[in-house]
């Protein structure tokens, strides 16, 4: 992940902010925005997961029809750990890998049975590694119990019974496929201050100017009451204080911009994969084009017998 801007070779640089079992904030730096808009995008649509594809209902007698079943089994996350030594329909020579579910309940309770991702069951697969995909639920967070995800609730007398093939996919053909709940990122911001200007507010009027930030952001120092920016980590570019600043009619006291070559991220995963996996496996999938890009460059041309990069040059 090269890029240039104004002839400068640029290295860019991840550093790790904070990190947990379900997010990752990091920051990208010494890079462009097309380069971090291209890593958000490639860890929403081209990390691969397992998710269930198929699925067989033999008996459903709930208040859902088969289709709605179907699509919220489609769309229970499944612990991906093992996903990248696995082969989907689409890939090789077709030898891919399935694991396959089943879940069989007949509700005999006077109360509403609640039927979670617990209820699937994973059957016995030749393949030892595949045992550890199953469905995420509560007790993959700290804290948390065994709850479940909800599929669907039934009452006395009912029933569901079906079976489910999951497999490896992307969310770029289906969104079920995302490992990501959300990956978003934002500039870091440049705060410059006019602090000359800033002096010749009365004390009261800076109060008013901090606290017209939202985010707090800005406040007085303690001691020499300078008005100063405390937590620029905080700032969301929500205008507020450009806004006092125009209705004081002093508006270049405070100016705000986005850094170009730096930026924020947060990843929120489903709990498929880890945060951190997230990430690395995006920039080995941003690394993998541009290889195989460089590659077709030198290729020869079919009609001139050049290379690639010299025909389109």
């Amino acid at each position: 992940m090269v890029s240039t801007q104004a002839g400068r070779q640029r290295h860019p640089k991840v550093r790790i902010l904070s990190l947990d079992r379900e997010t990752c904030t990091f920051e990208l730096t010494d890079t462009d925005p097309d380069i971090a808009n291209a890593l958000r995008r490639v860890m929403i649509a081209e990390v691969p997961t397992v998710a269930i594809d198929l699925v067989e209902i033999e008996v459903n007698t709930t208040v859902l029809n088969d289709e709605f079943i179907a699509h919220r089994l489609g769309l229970i996350p499944l612990v991906s750990h093992v996903v990248e030594s696995m082969q989907s329909p689409f890939e090789g020579d077709g030898d891919f890998q399935e694991i396959n579910f089943h879940l069989d309940v007949h509700c005999v309770s006077d109360d509403t049975q609640n039927i979670t991702s617990q209820d699937l069951r994973q059957e016995m697969s030749q393949d030892a590694s595949l045992d550890s995909i199953r469905p995420v639920s509560d007790a993959d967070s700290p804290g948390e119990g065994q709850a479940g995800i909800l599929i669907v609730k039934m009452r006395k007398g009912q029933e569901l019974k079906l079976k489910a093939i999951a497999r490896k996919g992307i969310g770029k053909d289906h969104a079920k496929w995302s490992p990501v709940a959300t990956a978003r990122f934002k500039y870091v911001p440049e705060i410059m201050l006019d602090q000359q200007g800033l002096e010749d507010l009365s004390e009261i009027e800076k109060i008013e100017l901090a606290d017209s930030d939202p985010t707090k952001t800005f406040g007085l120092h303690p001691t020499t009451r300078k008005f100063f920016v405390q937590n620029i980590d905080l700032y969301n570019y929500n205008g507020e204080i450009q806004d006092k600043l125009q209705d004081m009619g002093r508006p270049n006291l405070v100016k705000i911009r986005q850094k170009q070559d730096h930026f924020i991220f947060t990843v929120e995963s489903t709990g498929a994969l880890h945060p951190e996996d997230i990430v690395r496996q995006s920039i080995q999938v941003i690394t993998q084009k541009l290889h195989t890009l460089s590659s077709s460059l030198e290729e020869p041309d079919p009609v001139t017998g050049l290379p690639m990069d010299m025909t389109m040059g």
